[in-house]
Order: C-alpha cells, then structure tokens, then sequence
C-alpha cells in the first residue's frame, strides 16, 4: 500500500488524543470513523470535536467552510465491525496497558481488511511489548502524537518486526496531515520528544 492508497482512518478510543488525531486527519482530507464503547462516549467526543474544531477557525487555523467540510468527513460508531468497514489505517489511543491494546487490536485485525496498517499513540509503551497479540505484528508502528493545538511534532517507531514499507507509509501519512516527523530506528520507551 502507498500513501495514495491511504482513504478511510479508523481511531481506536475517542478520548482527548484520539478526539486531536482524528480531526487532524479530517483536517487534512481524510475520512475518520470513531469508535469506542458506547454511543454515548461517542456523542460526548464528537460535541468536543466541534468545539476544538471551531477552536481553530477562532485561532485562524481553518476558515468556517473548512471546518464545515472536516467534520462532514467524521462519522462514529460503537460497533466494530462497521467501525472496520474498508478502513486503511488506524490509530489506537485507548488506556496504557499491553494487553489491552493487544486485544483491542487483535480484535480489529479480524475485522479490518488485510491491507489495513495499525498504529499506536501510546507515550509509555514500546510497541514490541504487544506486537504479537496483534495478529499482525508486522504491520504495527507507534504514531506517538502530542498536543496538536501546540505543535506538530510526531513520532514513528517501527518495533523489531515491523516491515520496513510499513514504517515509511506510517511516515508519509504522518507527514500528510501536516506533522514534522521525528523516525526511530530502535524502540525507545521515552522516545524522543518526550524525552
């Protein structure tokens, strides 16, 4: 797969980050599917993505019709198997536990098409320490962001299994929604900007 091909983002855990992330790749012409444990979370993450969009326009980042139009490609949903429904990419934000994050992706990788290429934003966790329980170890990469209303700065860290194509199309997408990337060459749990 090649960056052209990337389409349809899937985040995983509509929390805070996830909330920034997802409408970063909205901002950026993506379409962007939610997905968390109830609708209700939903509901609540996408009232604050508004908010944070309109943030935006106040701040001169984006005009009213480019907010329009960013948000017209965010959509959610509590259910997974639509959540995964042609997805190219995701992006995991839910709580900082291996095996947690393991599940979550070896649920996905089941419902997910074949193509589909996971990343994590975790902070703490080196990816390798729940590669495995992915399914598709292979095709996982840390995509650590920080607060995307302060900067533009991410983080790609392949893990020893990662394929290498897989690491550079982690970058050219960081790279396609407006981040200046920082690449890895070996796991680091601080990795760079934090630490």
């Amino acid at each position: 797969m090649k960056i052209e091909d990337i389409k349809r983002v899937l985040i995983l855990g509509a929390g805070t980050m996830g909330q920034q992330i997802g409408l970063q790749c909205a901002m950026y012409g993506y379409d962007v599917v939610f997905y968390d444990l109830s609708q209700e979370i939903l509901d609540k993450a996408l009232r604050r993505i508004a908010k944070l969009g309109s943030w935006y326009v106040s701040s001169g980042h984006l005009t009213e019709e480019n907010l329009r139009q960013t948000l017209a490609r965010i959509s959610a949903t509590p259910d997974p198997e639509k959540a995964a429904q042609d997805v190219d990419l995701i992006s995991e934000s839910v709580p900082e536990d291996p095996e947690l994050k393991g599940k979550v992706f070896a649920r996905f990788h089941k419902l997910c098409p074949e193509r589909t290429v996971f990343t994590t934003n975790t902070s703490m966790l080196v990816p390798s320490t729940f590669a495995e329980a992915t399914g598709s170890p292979q095709k996982l990469a840390a995509l650590h962001f920080h607060d995307l209303r302060a900067n533009n700065i991410a983080d790609v860290m392949p893990h020893p299994g990662t394929a290498p194509e897989v690491t550079k199309l982690v970058h050219d997408f960081a790279v396609s929604i407006g981040q200046i990337v920082i690449l890895l060459h070996r796991e680091n749990s601080g990795y760079v900007f934090n630490t």
